[in-house]
């Protein structure tokens, strides 16, 4: 009985979409194309890969336990500290150094590679959907995206990452057209291999699910469960593994990496509001789900419609969307769906969020940006719009052709099943990270780029060929080549994509700061500190102090031999202005060096330093010294005390 069960729920949703047929092999001028982008991809990644020092983030990270390697043959810190995370990059970048020197082009040599071989993979995975054109448009993307090329640019595990989770994507289409238990396997172990490199690849292993629901396979779904089973394994064990970061300590309050979500100021469930929301929603729920023919249908929706209004009340607006707009659909599946109760949706809707917006104003929190981001609740929304980031234009195509989808889904149409692809590797994964923090960083969700370019070029694709049917073939041939070059050069930005090209004018130049500290002499009682002590750690071996702001620093030290020190490099930090002026008070010091960071720059590093430390450092104690060409980056240094230490 639940195998009939199962299999019938199976069938209701891949009757939802239309299964294309997948291309077992590429066409001739495809594979000429596909060389041909392969050797330019090429030309953009080296070309000046080596003419700037490394950067923050995670190039300094990555960078240090990898040379180390070349020293005892593990990936450690300076501090001792063994670095686990991506292991198979950093004897990668090992192997390079010891091949072709320790340099900057050596460390990021192994990203290019890795870069180069997504390519690759984005041609394969491509052929599940797109067309001969298309998919050269889809490799186009993925080769010349400004993004792809700054991570095959980085000595980071991202492109890794990306293409780690290629590899898996192409493994379970193969497994789909043949099923080959090998290929399933495959994709098993290369999903183990990209959690190795970054825990966020987890997020992009719900592909595993996509034959069996696109084919309403019983067989298929049930096999995937299983070869899922190790994968959920593996990643509870990396996630849960002792980890060889030390233990916090009790040092200053500090910034949470994720972000912090913005504070509802007690809005949250106020009950004049609540109950109003409640009692509406509970109104049109009812006008909606009466027209629905089904009984279980009738309640699906109405229930869908007042969860979304008491999500309104709890200023949850994201899940009262996803629940109000499901709730209409399935409403507008089964039966008539009228456009008084619509309207009547819309304008509830509408006042409660009306009414919040100027009671979160009165009660004073800020911007509207700031009101928005209190309305949209949790999950966050931030994923999403940082994924955006990557290619505006990309994210309206997908936007647009999202909604007509949704169209059609309501008038019980099927839509192609690169939407399913869709949902299970870019809704739902950004979806579930949105669970797990308010803001995050851009990188945080590059695990989605693929299935979401894929995603975007099979929606031009689609709607190109809508708009082709009344054309004859010359014209239409004529129309699709128009197409594939606008829609490349509009997703890709040739613009942004110059400017990945050799970008070593646009990072700070810690190099240049650490070459001008070696060209000095320095006397027996100098001291140095370093704002990125990191990356003047790997420069110079070694610097005296880490200058930063405690309240940053404060997730990043441990109690070392009676000191707060960093926990990767073992420096000891100088937190705060006090500590920085007894520094400068000590009778017997030899002049003082401070390199400085043209990283975090919005606010001239105030922030990263701390009020105090900023004062101190503009100051006429501190003299600047040397300038590096980004004109940020500086060392400042203050004379030693007259009769002191010379």
């Amino acid at each position: 009985m639940k195998h009939i069960e199962l299999s019938a729920a199976l069938h209701r949703i891949s009757s939802l979409f239309v299964v294309g047929s997948a291309r077992e092999r590429g066409t001739a001028w495809e594979k000429r194309a596909l060389l041909a982008l392969l050797v330019l991809a090429a030309i953009v990644r080296l070309w000046g890969l080596g003419s700037y020092g490394l950067h923050k983030p995670d190039e300094d990270t990555t960078a240090l336990p990898a040379v180390h390697i070349l020293l005892d043959g593990t990936p450690r810190f300076p501090s001792g500290m063994l670095y686990t995370r991506a292991m198979v990059q950093s004897y990668l970048i090992a192997a390079s150094a010891m091949s072709f020197g320790q340099t900057e082009w050596a460390l990021r040599l192994p990203s290019v590679l890795c870069g180069l071989l997504l390519v690759v993979l984005a041609y394969i995975v491509g052929r599940r959907f797109l067309e001969p054109g298309w998919n050269i448009v889809f490799v186009a993307v993925i080769a010349f995206l400004p993004g792809m090329i700054a991570d095959s640019q980085e000595v980071r595990m991202y492109i890794f990452l990306l293409a780690s989770l290629a590899a898996y994507t192409a493994f379970i289409f193969k497994w789909e057209r043949t099923d080959r238990t090998a290929y399933l396997v495959a994709a098993v172990g290369t999903m183990l291999l990209g959690i190795q490199f970054h825990q966020l690849a987890i997020f992009g292993s719900l592909v595993i699910f996509f034959p069996g629901l696109a084919q309403g396979d019983t067989k298929k779904l049930q096999r995937a469960a299983i070869a899922y089973l190790p994968i959920a394994l593996y990643f509870v064990y990396v996630r849960w593994t002792p980890s060889p970061y030390p233990l916090p300590i009790d040092y200053a309050p500090g910034i949470p990496m994720l972000g912090q979500a913005p504070a509802t100021l007690g809005l949250r469930f106020q009950p004049i509001i609540s109950g109003a929301a409640v009692l509406v929603g509970g109104l049109i729920a009812w006008l909606l789900a009466r027209h629905v023919t089904r009984a279980r249908s009738a309640v699906t929706v109405g229930a869908l419609l007042l969860i979304g209004f008491v999500a309104l009340a709890g200023l949850h607006y994201h899940i009262a969307v996803l629940c109000l707009l499901l709730g209409v659909i399935l409403a507008r599946r089964n039966g008539k769906v009228r456009w008084t109760g619509l309207a009547a949706l819309g304008a509830a809707v509408l006042a409660v969020a009306v009414i919040q917006v100027l009671m979160l104003h009165g009660a004073g929190a800020g911007s509207l940006r700031k009101i928005i981001g209190i309305l949209s609740g949790r999950p966050s929304i931030w994923p999403y719009l940082v994924a955006a980031v990557y290619s505006p234009v990309a994210t309206a195509i997908t936007i647009v052709a999202l909604g007509a989808a949704i169209l059609r889904l309501a008038r019980r149409q099927p839509v192609p099943d690169f939407w399913l692809f869709f949902l299970l590797g870019v809704w739902a994964p950004l979806f579930a990270l949105g669970c797990t923090g308010w803001y995050f960083p851009p990188r945080y969700t590059e695990f989605v780029l693929l299935p979401l370019f894929l995603t975007s070029v099979a929606a031009a694709q689609r709607l190109v060929a809508m708009s082709a049917v009344t054309m004859s073939p010359r014209q239409a041939k004529l129309g699709a080549s128009i197409a594939w070059a606008i829609c490349a050069v509009a997703i890709v930005n040739p613009i942004a994509m110059a400017r990945a090209v050799n970008p070593g004018a646009s990072f700070p130049d810690h190099r240049g700061a650490a070459a001008y500290m070696r060209s000095i002499k320095l006397g027996p009682k100098d001291v140095v500190l370093a704002e990125e002590v990191l990356l003047q750690t790997y420069y110079l071996g070694h610097v005296d102090y880490w200058l930063v702001n405690r309240n940053v620093a404060a997730s990043f030290v441990e109690l070392w031999q009676g000191r707060i020190v960093d926990q990767y490099t073992h420096t000891p930090v100088i937190g705060s202005g006090a500590e920085l002026r007894a520094l400068l008070d000590k009778p017997d010091r030899g002049a003082i060096y401070v390199i400085g960071s043209g990283e975090s720059q919005e606010d001239g590093r105030r922030f990263m330093r701390g009020d105090e430390i900023f004062e101190l450092l503009q100051s006429d104690e501190f003299k600047v010294v040397y300038v590096a060409r980004d004109k940020l980056t500086k060392v400042w240094k203050v004379d030693a005390p007259a009769g002191g230490a010379q």
